[in-house]
């Protein structure tokens, strides 16, 4: 989250992880006697619950965009008028690949409409190849 620019919320996030890990780390060593791997275990649990619990919550909250590749042979003149009638912001143009000319669509989603996007891809264009990933920046363009 940091990467995208959600600083505040990604520090509330990493203060809550922190607080899980440090509660169940001063919680083991605060044990007495031979009860060490107990202790590291429980130190080491409380770690990855911290950590779960930042992810899940990160998940939730769904937050940025994502850009979508795609890729296919033949004309998808009918999948750009779909996912415009959906309001999808596409840029599409013609590339060159092994075998023959494609078009490639370029679009700019938030990430809560990406499993919408990604289903009408699937259904209207089956066999298309697709690459997402999340943009560090942007400004300008068609809103989402």
């Amino acid at each position: 989250m940091v990467i995208r620019g959600k600083k505040g919320i990604a520090s509330i996030i990493a203060a809550t992880e922190n607080f899980i890990y440090m509660a169940t780390f001063a919680y083991a060593i605060g044990g007495t006697g031979n009860n060490n791997i107990i202790g590291i275990l429980i130190a080491s649990a409380g770690y990855a619950a911290g950590v779960l619990t930042g992810s899940i919550v990160e998940k939730r909250l769904n937050m940025g965009h994502l850009i979508v590749q795609v890729i296919a042979e033949g004309n998808l003149v009918c999948l750009v008028e779909a996912l415009r009638q959906d309001n999808y912001a596409i840029t599409n143009w013609k590339v060159s690949g092994l075998k023959g000319d494609k078009d490639m669509l370029y679009i700019l989603v938030k990430k809560k409409r990406y499993a919408g996007l990604e289903a009408r891809i699937k259904e209207l264009e089956p066999n298309a190849f697709v690459v997402m990933y999340e943009p560090k920046y942007f400004y300008g363009g068609y809103g989402n």
